[in-house]
């Protein structure tokens, strides 16, 4: 039973985050960074904000003079007094011991605030204008102007050629230089976010078929077959029952998915839910198509290529919160990702949602400083009034910049989308009874109700799909590298297994900065690069003194199948050629089937969305890591917890907030000299430092590139989140 006191503090609280205040130390006018008057044959370059793919290999020539670059972004920068007072703010926000703990901003309160100058702005968009670009809004948090262009405009403007290439049979544009702009307005100005045209990957991947697993290669089955994971599973898997039966539901909470896609069908959605026992028990569940406005221009994209990540981040994130409102906020992107445009302009929306899954990504090499920037002024705008962030850390090992390759040749890297301090990075596992020889039974061979087959909690180690996975290695008798290895022996194991699939994490290495010159070192962490500073949250058992932001924060099952399960989907776009059938039958086994961080990141949204109802806030809580670290620390202490160790599967403590996944890696194989230990043959391991075989990354006790924290038991963070709230803020 909660007591009066507990009322009072839950109560102060929540109304803590019902007050939209400017902050104590208000800055009415900032500092004019444009002081001189424009040279336009004075010209200063904005480095690293060229595509690793704008080379002449993949040149087509010149784009058309009269092409229509519409929907771009100039990002602005603050005074540095300014940037560092909004940053403390930010802090201060998730800090329960400050005055100004849970005042969220809104976006308008940002700009006048902590924005650039009116002065400075008027400045940069009439230089704009003078050059014959079209100006369109400036966002309200004044840190981002759209402009749009002919090509001839735009390479006359930043003295940036925009080429057409071709990049593995696929058409692009993109600049083929880094952009240019005045000197005397450059103080004002971070870069351009983007001048070409490619979009980011999403997190999801296709169930395997049986002959491309870990099973089918040695042909050992386990006792209770492929499994498919319903809505059921999770939730006995990872203890959200009785939060349900208690009516923590997600019900009066918003979850959105950030997409460039609509879903393809809304009754998918709803066959799901029915299918799986949701829409009876918890009828409060919904999904909308939404196209946000505000500054940006956003159009809708209808259903396009990316309709399977959008059914994934429905399906799974309703399955975690069955009573949440789901909105599929999405824009039709250009030059920039829909889903961004879709972000900033439901920022700038009085009620916005709070909670937010985005399942997409791009190496911070790749994207460039500027989009870099971008990203990172987006979510730090989002945490400050009140949004917490869940981002898939990427499905691709260490190796961001070869995402969907058999092969890693660009060396240790992390996506961009989720390196940022502001958001929750999300991993991936796999469940590890059979790697790890774990007797017992963990799914039933029938199905139960609403295809339940999971019977407990199960072993987890690190989602790893690539040859040179140490475990996979060992459960085949043979070293993860030279002629023998699963990797080069394709005489007995094929190449099927080639493949960098798997979750990802690693340290921020090319946040800001530049790559070094030549084609060599595109897309690779080098030169210039620097990485976020590692947050002061980020203190805990295992992580390493290395100065920078690492990733992921938490992880949870995404495996596409490779030792024993994935997740299913219903999809029926009769375009679909991830497996399954369409339209949705009455038999889930025929559906779709995928794993990825794609799934694990709207299932966090939902956890999310579940802390959020027990708490009984309606404005959200921020940036959820400082919380998060903080239930960790407690957990862990300075030696971990032997009790919460994943590889004790149904024998785990039942008071666990985290399971420790501790044994297993994320390696995948390489070649070249970027980071890969190859001490003989054709395929090596991603390793750090390659001097020595030190697969990138392993698990250990704590914190861990792989899995960060670990992964969770749903009732006890959300029980714990309420009791460190009762503990650490005092009635207002």
């Amino acid at each position: 039973m909660t007591s009066r006191k507990q009322v009072a503090i839950l109560c102060a609280f929540s109304l803590a985050g019902l007050i939209r205040v400017a902050p104590a130390q208000q800055i009415n006018q900032q500092r004019r960074l444009i002081t001189q008057p424009v040279n336009n044959s004075q010209m200063v370059t904005f480095s690293g904000n060229t595509r690793p793919e704008a080379i002449s290999d993949n040149d087509q020539g010149p784009t058309s003079d009269a092409t229509p670059l519409a929907g771009l972004q100039l990002v602005l920068q603050r005074p540095a007094e300014a940037q560092a007072a909004f940053n403390q703010y930010v802090d201060d926000l998730h800090n329960p011991a400050s005055p100004n703990f849970h005042k969220w901003l809104t976006n308008a309160q940002i700009g006048t605030q902590f924005g650039p100058s009116t002065q400075d702005i008027a400045a940069v968009k009439s230089w704009l204008a003078s050059k014959g670009l079209t100006v369109g809004s400036v966002t309200p948090d004044g840190m981002v102007i759209e402009f749009s262009g002919t090509v001839k405009a735009i390479r006359t403007a930043f003295n940036a050629p925009i080429h057409n290439l071709s990049v593995d049979g696929v058409s692009h544009y993109a600049n083929m230089s880094d952009p240019q702009i005045p000197a005397a307005i450059a103080p004002a100005v971070a870069g351009i976010a983007k001048l070409n045209d490619f979009n980011p990957h999403s997190m999801a991947h296709a169930k395997l078929s049986k002959t491309a697993t870990a099973r089918g290669i040695n042909g050992i089955e386990d006792s209770s077959g492929e499994n498919y994971l319903s809505a059921a599973d999770l939730a006995t898997i990872y203890n959200f029952n009785p939060l349900f039966k208690a009516g923590i539901t997600g019900k009066g909470q918003t979850i959105v998915v950030i997409e460039d896609t609509d879903q393809y069908s809304i009754d998918d959605w709803n066959v799901f839910r029915k299918t799986f026992g949701l829409s009876r028990v918890y009828p409060f569940g919904t999904l909308t198509n939404v196209h946000p406005t505000g500054t940006m221009t956003c159009t809708a994209p209808g259903a396009n290529g990316d309709d399977g990540e959008a059914a994934i981040d429905s399906q799974w994130a309703t399955a975690a919160a069955p009573n949440a409102t789901i909105l599929n906020a999405a824009c039709k992107g250009g030059s920039q990702f829909g889903g961004f445009i879709a972000l900033t302009n439901l920022l700038q929306q009085a009620n916005h949602p709070n909670i937010v899954s985005i399942s997409y990504g791009e190496a911070e090499a790749s994207d460039g400083a500027t989009e870099n920037a971008f990203i990172n002024n987006l979510y730090q705008t989002a945490v400050a009034e009140g949004v917490s962030l869940y981002v898939s850390s990427g499905d691709e090992g260490a190796a961001s910049a070869d995402a969907n390759r058999t092969v890693a040749t660009h060396g240790i890297g992390v996506s961009g989308w989720m390196s940022t301090p502001y958001n929750v990075s999300v991993g991936g596992t796999d469940f590890g009874q059979l790697p790890l020889g774990k007797t017992g039974t963990y799914f039933n061979t029938t199905n139960g109700p609403a295809f339940q087959t999971a019977v407990s909690y199960m072993p987890e180690i690190p989602w790893n799909d690539s040859c040179a996975g140490a475990l996979l290695s060992a459960f085949e008798g043979v070293p993860n590298t030279g002629a023998t290895s699963i990797c080069n022996n394709t005489a007995k194991f094929g190449t099927s297994l080639r493949t960098t699939a798997s979750g990802s994490g690693g340290p921020s290495g090319c946040a800001t900065g530049t790559v070094a010159t030549g084609t060599a070192n595109r897309g690779v962490v080098s030169g210039t690069c620097a990485g976020y500073a590692k947050p002061s949250w980020q203190n805990i058992l295992g992580v390493p003194a290395d100065g920078v932001r690492d990733t992921p924060d938490v992880s949870l099952m995404a495996s596409n199948g490779f030792w024993v399960a994935y997740y299913d989907v219903c999809w029926s776009d009769p375009k679909q050629t991830s497996g399954g059938s369409a339209p949705c039958t009455s038999d889930p086994a025929a559906w779709a089937g995928f794993g990825g961080t794609s799934v694990s990141s709207p299932i966090w949204a939902g956890i999310q969305a579940l802390i959020n109802q027990n708490l009984g806030v309606t404005t959200g809580v921020g940036n959820p890591n400082p919380v998060l670290y903080a239930l960790a620390n407690a957990e862990y202490g300075n030696t971990g917890k032997p009790s919460c160790n994943s590889s004790l599967g149904n024998a785990v403590g039942t008071d666990c907030v985290f399971y420790d996944v501790t044994q297993g890696d994320m390696a995948v194989n390489c070649t070249g000299t970027h980071d890969c230990y190859l001490p003989s043959s054709t395929q090596g391991v991603l390793s750090k430092p390659i001097a020595a075989n030190s697969p990138a990354y392993g698990t250990n006790v704590g914190w861990d590139f792989a899995t960060g924290i670990g992964t969770t038991n749903a009732t006890n963070i959300v029980n714990a989140w309420k009791a460190y709230v009762l503990a650490h803020t005092a009635p207002q």
